[in-house]
């Protein structure tokens, strides 16, 4: 599996298909499979819990009561089908306002999440609002998720690559799914507390069915008791892009590989009478099915369509059909979820005539409503904080990172608070939790799900930049990490990296306390640089930096946002030309001394942020009474702020650089030039041993690749201005100008742009993929992509 990551075919096949996963992960219900061989009947953790909210429990009658002998039972099947699925909604106020009683109900994907919360108690107006007010893209993709990590996790994640495996018994493994499922599993507990604490679904206001699929037998399972919120997740797990909901019988992944409209199911639970609402499919045209990706969707599609033809001719003359058109809008745009809430009222009223032959007096129907109608909220005193299943990760660290505590009254949204803070964590793939004990006085039971395939990881990544002149740096990186060596948390890190620069690096991190607050990280590093010089703008040499680096750093960790290291290093430097006019001295000297550094993060993104503040610092000095053969110092800082205003946003940069007035050796000088430091110069064109530089970026949003995700496409328009002091190459000081435009963003590949620039003196158009390339000042780390 890795070899091919090292090709470029199939690389681009492996990205590809990654792509297409990450499509999946939005499209909530968009493929739907064959029918089942048989049934079961399971639950998705079994957790009971929620004795807290017993007092809503107590008003939840058995469903069933609800349908008088005057009228036959009415049961509702819900379709998956993703974003489209908010039609459903649109169906249930179109019900309420003929009166017509639902007395179970069944669904699959989407159709489980809306069917689950009306069978919970609540009524189509407030799943409207609950709906309306998701923030799909933090849900589904995660977005938003960045301010909540550790300082030293996005320093460390921000230079990793994006592709991580776990290693098992010296295999490879692969995540269970390309997405973490944690947001989600928060929404859906949040949008259903109180019915949590019902473990019989017979027992909920409305008897209620979720459909998922075991990935062991390949058959269906019918979810009627359990966790509701667990429940409606299993039934939405769509294979390979959400992990699997596990439990000692079955691997649970989305229901529409087996039944995407449960007709059989709702019939089976109760129904005389089935109200089946089918989420219509666009037509597809032959343009559309041009590409692999397309042709692999539109399979999925005809098995979905396959499997729901089948449950639509089991109707019969007595029950009723609802074709809801959503028109173009496609499973995976969820942002427009809200948007397919009147279509389906408008195909409920097609057929209400029908509908109406099922509705009840107004004083019967009150009475129902009455019944079945119970509040999620839950406002409730916590006993006890307790961290239940963890093997490896300490659980006093993951107490650190929550706020709620023993004594302290709280609702849901404060407990989601800390669901969200735990599920930021890069140790964890998801995040439950449960209220057991005394319903006045519950003790929280948090149960975090960590990384199946850890504490063993291997990270891949890249990056690539190519411009005009035959400039093209490129470097490939893997890391293996070993976590959670201690109960502190240590690290033992190591990396290995070819290309421009090769390097082979390994290190310890070990907080120093519970809460990782402190740590020591010694590190050793041997590397080889190639480096280009140049001379008045023209590139007239080329050298190798060979390197053997050594320093051991103790930091603190700020908040989340911020991180101080001081550090002892050394650095035995030889200096070799390859190619062209001696421009710098060659030779071997060794660099050794104190060191300082630090940096502030509060970005929104870790690249094409667009709002939040990056800024850094890096003091270097050496000294002979350290153990250097050459004194000098070095202070450099930086500073981003990114502002959005709507569809645009504006970035704001001011970087620095100073030798103190100390003799810096031209192998030391600070480096300027690339698409991140002065996008008119090639990296490395201008090094001097003083400089400042101000940017301005003003950046549109020119497209979407995938909204759920965040993946944007910009247009950018730079202006630079520059001063470099004391340059090593023989140009006389004075000012530095430029002016720059370029499209990038991320993009399910990395982050990609490709630009070009115009500065005093030269130009240089360029591409750049994957993680910044080369050293140069301190505006080329990723902090500042």
């Amino acid at each position: 599996m890795l070899r091919p990551l090292f090709t470029p075919l199939a690389a681009a096949a492996h990205l590809g298909l990654l792509t297409c996963l990450a499509a999946l992960v939005a499209s909530g219900a968009a493929a739907q499979g064959t029918p089942a061989a048989a049934q079961g009947t399971g639950a998705a953790a079994q957790a009971t819990g929620a004795a807290a909210q017993a007092a809503g429990a107590a008003t939840q009658g058995t469903g069933a009561a609800t349908a008088t002998a005057k009228r036959p039972r009415v049961g509702l099947a819900l379709a998956g089908g993703g974003a489209r699925g908010g039609a459903h909604i649109g169906v249930l106020k179109v019900l309420e306002e003929l009166h017509v009683p639902v007395d179970c109900i069944a669904g699959t994907s989407m159709g489980a999440l809306v069917g689950g919360g009306y069978a919970s108690g609540l009524s189509a107006s407030e799943i409207e609002r609950f709906i309306r007010a998701v923030d799909w893209k933090s849900a589904v993709g995660g977005v938003g998720s960045r301010p909540l990590q550790p300082a030293e996790q996005k320093r460390f994640d921000d230079a990793s690559g994006s592709l991580e495996f776990g290693l098992k018994g010296g295999k490879i493994v692969t995540p269970g799914g390309l997405i973490a499922s944690s947001r989600i599993e928060d929404v859906l507990r949040t949008y259903v507390a109180k019915a949590r604490s019902v473990s019989d679904f017979d027992k909920l206001p409305i008897p209620y069915r979720a459909v998922a699929t075991d990935m062991l037998s390949g058959k269906m399972v019918v979810l009627d008791h359990g966790d509701i919120a667990t429940a409606m997740r299993a039934s939405m797990a769509i294979p390979g892009a959400f992990p699997p909901v596990i439990t000692d019988q079955y691997v649970l992944s989305d229901g529409y590989i087996v039944r995407n409209l449960p007709i059989d199911v709702v019939r089976d639970t109760c129904a005389d009478i089935v109200i089946a609402v089918n989420l219509v499919k666009p037509t597809v045209t032959r343009q559309q099915l041009i590409t692999g990706a397309s042709l692999v969707w539109r399979s999925t599609d005809i098995t979905m369509e396959e499997n729901e033809r089948l449950q639509l001719q089991t109707l019969t003359a007595r029950d009723v059909r609802i074709d809801v058109d959503s028109g173009d809008i496609g499973s995976s745009d969820f942002e427009r979820t809200a948007e397919t809430i009147p279509q389906g009222e408008k195909a409920a009223r097609a057929v209400a005539a029908r509908l109406a032959a099922l509705s009840v007096s107004q004083d019967e129907y009150l009475a129902w409503r009455r019944r079945v109608t119970v509040s999620q909220h839950i406002e409730i005193r916590i006993a006890d904080v307790r961290f239940e299943g963890l093997k490896y990760v300490n659980p006093q660290y993951l107490r650190n990172v929550t706020n709620v505590r023993a004594g302290d009254t709280v609702d849901i949204a404060a407990i989601s608070r800390d669901a969200a803070r735990l599920a930021a964590l890069d140790d964890l793939q998801g995040v439950e939790y449960q209220l057991s004990g005394d319903p006045n006085n519950p003790e929280l039971v948090w149960r975090p799900t960590e990384k199946q395939y850890g504490p063993d990881y291997l990270r891949l990544g890249g990056g690539l930049y190519a411009a005009g002149g035959g400039v093209l740096l490129f470097e490939l990186d893997g890391q293996y990490v070993r976590r959670w060596l201690n109960v502190y948390g240590g690290q033992w890190r190591n990396e290995l990296e070819i290309g421009t620069t090769s390097l082979a690096a390994s290190s310890l991190y070990q907080p120093l306390n519970v809460s990782q607050t402190f740590f020591v990280e010694p590190a050793v590093a041997a590397s080889r640089s190639l480096e280009y010089v140049y001379n008045d703008y023209e590139r007239v040499a080329q050298y190798f930096f060979n390197d053997l680096i050594g320093h051991v750093d103790l930091g603190a960790n700020l908040g989340n946002s911020g991180q101080l290291r001081a550090a002892y290093w050394a650095d035995r430097r030889k200096t070799e030309i390859d190619t062209g006019v001696p421009q710098l001295p060659t030779g071997e000297s060794t660099d050794a001394g104190l060191a300082a550094t630090g940096f502030y993060d509060t970005r929104d993104a870790a690249s094409f942020a667009t709002r939040g503040t990056a800024a850094a610092v890096q003091y270097f000095w050496s000294a002979d009474a350290l153990g250097a053969t050459r004194d000098w110092q070095r202070l450099e800082l930086a500073v981003r702020e990114a502002l959005r205003f709507s569809k645009t946003s504006l970035w704001l940069t001011a970087a620095g650089g100073s030798d103190l007035g100390s003799t810096l050796p031209a192998d030391r000088a600070f480096s300027l030039g690339g698409p991140q430091s002065f996008p008119g110069y090639a990296p490395g064109e201008i090094r001097a041993r003083r400089y400042w530089t101000v940017t301005g970026d003003f950046l549109w949003r020119v497209a979407d690749i995938l909204p759920i995700a965040n993946q944007t496409l910009y247009g950018g328009l730079g202006l630079q201005g520059a001063r470099a002091y004391d340059r090593v190459d023989p140009v006389s000081n004075g000012a530095l100008y430029g002016v720059s435009g370029y499209l990038g963003g991320r993009t399910p590949i990395g982050t990609l742009a490709i630009g070009v620039g115009k500065a005093t003196g030269d130009w240089a158009a360029w591409l750049t993929l994957g993680t910044p390339v080369g050293t140069g000042s301190i505006l080329n780390q990723p902090l500042f992509r």
